[in-house]
């Protein structure tokens, strides 16, 4: 007792002599004249799981011979591990690699690890029936790859999964006595975020079958996370896989996975940095289902094509409409709605003309000549001949020039027009002029001289109207990224304003709308705040223009509330395809209706569209939608 008495004691006193504690959870050995300051850590994050009720993180320490599990949610339920019935059976954790728990019926939790140490791989298998006395199995030493285990099949099997470069799979009736051989289910895919290699993390029951999360590496070696969807009555038969990694690692970041759990219908990443510091990052809905059918989260907010679309097509009748039209401006007066849409003819250049239609969706009366043309220096006007000049290099929609992607908002009697003017010389701004409503509804085409209100030389586009005023003042939303821009403005009318405007289409990686394109429609006033389109593309997804809708605080609209963790809409149809840009569906305008939401869209750059949704069901899907939190540091512990 006397000796035991003694160690302890100079081990404290090496400990007090050396180190001291931080808030971090490290021990930060004191500054000397010879040594820098060098963290050594007290504890090591091993692994994430759920037990289907509480989340629980593992930590180690192997100085102290100890390891704890911390309750995520109530960081003061800490459960310390007790190792069989002796201290000599304790495990070193030292090499500990690749930590799974998983859950059997009630009463089984079992952990599942890896050691590597001097080039040589050990696999092990812990047991326990309350989450503190843990004993280990004796396992066949064939099986040295990542292990988990999915109990959720009947007569008391058990399918396992293993693997590193590929994932294999076997139904057994012992975990420790694996006498059939493995069979592999999924292997790496060229080109893919999981091109060099593969290793399962978890497998889940789902309704419609064993969803498994796996981890993947790329070619640069960066971490992703992908899943896939077994056939509950053959495991081995895949319905779904998805082809765009759930989350990415950062380029400029090292991440180490701890585990994935679900918990409310969400599902959440675990991991760590090099720092040792505990990260976590909500994963975005999964959208799978077999071949013959479609099903996707209830949270998920969509829009729906019409069977009738497109609903507007070129008009060869038309010499200045022949070509293409699309990209509508929309709004809702009296009980119709009324179209300014995008067109182009023989001469490339793009005018706009007008439509109206009683229930939103069949428009019969087209204009014969267009309801507004360029005019002005800044936009290519037509009765310039001499103006054949095109020193910019930009083409939109087909066109070279002109009036294009125009949005209106009806504030009190006026309608405010904004839209892309150029000229085929200077960079695409925006411009905006108005009209007054009994002009616009008798037809009367009596639009105020525009103004171009962008910064001169510079290209902006996707500057909508908020549809009254905020506090007071109109309001001029300019820019999406990296944050919403507002100018606040006592007048639309005044000569000389010109709005400094900043857009970076560089958005979060690991979103689906990682590139930010800019505002769709002009913001609808809602009972959660404003609601806006938006555009967006996914460089894993490139070349495709896709729509996503957030809502913005009514007070503080610079200040998003909900966003759409996926597109609510997607350049899937024929005629989203097939025109002069494949893939594009680009929305300028969208009213409200009989409680129902009329989306206007350009199809392809060539034809106009619509997509509808109830407001009740878009809106409670869109604030119901969990919040993505993304490299959100959780604890430190």
């Amino acid at each position: 007792m006397g000796k035991f008495s003694d160690f302890a004691k100079r081990i404290k006193q090496h400990i007090a002599q050396h180190y001291f504690f931080v808030g971090s959870g490290k021990l930060v050995e004191p500054t000397s004249k010879n040594k820098k300051n060098k963290l050594k850590e007290k504890f090591k994050l091993v692994a994430v799981f759920s037990d289907g009720k509480k989340r629980y993180l593992l930590r180690t320490n192997n100085f102290f011979r100890q390891a704890k599990l911390i309750d995520i949610d109530n960081k003061r339920s800490v459960k310390k591990l007790l190792w069989g019935k002796s201290k000599k059976e304790f495990p070193s954790m030292k090499y500990w690699k690749n930590v799974r728990f998983f859950k059997i019926n009630s009463k089984e939790y079992y952990l599942s690890y890896q050691t590597v140490s001097q080039k040589k791989k050990t696999f092990n298998l812990l047991f326990s029936t309350d989450l503190r006395v843990w004993r280990k199995n004796k396992v066949d030493q064939k099986n040295k790859e990542v292990f988990i285990v999915y109990g959720g099949l009947k007569k008391s099997k058990y399918l396992i999964f293993k693997g590193e470069k590929f994932i294999k799979a076997i139904i057994s009736e012992s975990l420790t006595e694996i006498k059939q051989n493995f069979s592999v289910i999924l292997k790496s895919r060229e080109g893919h975020f999981d091109e060099k290699s593969i290793v399962p993390a978890v497998a889940m029951k789902h309704n419609e079958g064993i969803l498994l999360f796996y981890y993947g590496k790329d070619k640069k070696n960066k971490l992703s996370i992908g899943a896939v969807l077994l056939d509950k009555k053959n495991p081995q038969n895949i319905l779904w896989r998805t082809d765009l990694s759930l989350w990415r690692e950062p380029e400029d970041k090292i991440f180490f996975p701890l585990g994935i759990t679900k918990q409310k219908g969400v599902y959440t990443f675990y991991g760590k940095d090099k720092e040792n510091v505990f990260f976590a990052t909500i994963l975005p809905p999964i959208f799978f289902a077999k071949e013959e059918t479609r099903k996707i989260f209830k949270t998920h907010p969509s829009l729906e094509r019409i069977n009738t679309n497109p609903i507007l097509f070129p008009n060869k009748k038309n010499k200045w409409e022949s070509s293409a039209v699309f990209n509508p401006a929309a709004a809702y007066i009296d009980g119709r709605v009324h179209l300014i849409y995008r067109a182009i003819g023989e001469t490339g250049i793009s005018v706009l003309g007008y439509t109206s239609s009683d229930d939103g969706i069949n428009f019969f009366r087209k204009s014969k000549n267009p309801v507004y043309i360029p005019s002005e220096k800044f936009e290519f006007r037509i009765d310039d001949k001499k103006n054949k000049s095109f020193s910019f290099p930009y083409m939109s929609g087909g066109g070279w020039g002109g009036c294009e992607d125009p949005r209106i908002s009806i504030i009190e009697d006026k309608a405010y027009l904004t839209y892309v003017a150029f000229n085929g010389v200077c960079p695409p701004g925006v411009a905006i002029t108005s009209i007054k409503v009994k002009d616009f509804l008798t037809k009367h085409w009596d639009w105020k001289t525009p103004r171009l209100i962008s910064p001169h030389g510079e290209i902006h586009k996707n500057w909508v109207v908020f549809p009254e005023k905020i506090n007071g003042k109109y309001a001029i939303l300019h820019s999406i990224s990296p944050f919403i821009m507002i100018e606040y403005l006592d007048s639309l009318d005044e000569e000389g304003i010109v709005i400094k405007s900043y857009h970076n289409s560089h958005s979060d990686d690991r979103r689906w709308d990682n590139i930010m394109r800019g505002v769709g429609a002009p913001p609808i006033r809602t009972e959660y705040g404003w609601l806006i389109f938006y555009h967006a593309m996914d460089r894993r997804d490139p070349n495709r223009y896709k729509v996503g809708a957030m809502i913005l605080d009514y007070k503080n609209p610079k200040k998003i509330l909900y966003r759409s963790l996926q597109p609510v809409l997607e350049p899937d149809a024929d005629y989203e395809n097939n025109g002069f840009k494949s893939g594009v569906v680009y929305v300028c305008g969208a009213i409200v209706k009989e409680e129902k939401i009329f989306v206007y869209y350009g199809g392809a750059d060539k034809v106009v569209c619509v997509a509808c949704a109830s407001l009740k069901d878009f809106l409670q899907s869109l604030v119901k939608s969990p919040e993505l939190v993304f490299l959100k540091k959780v604890i430190m512990i």
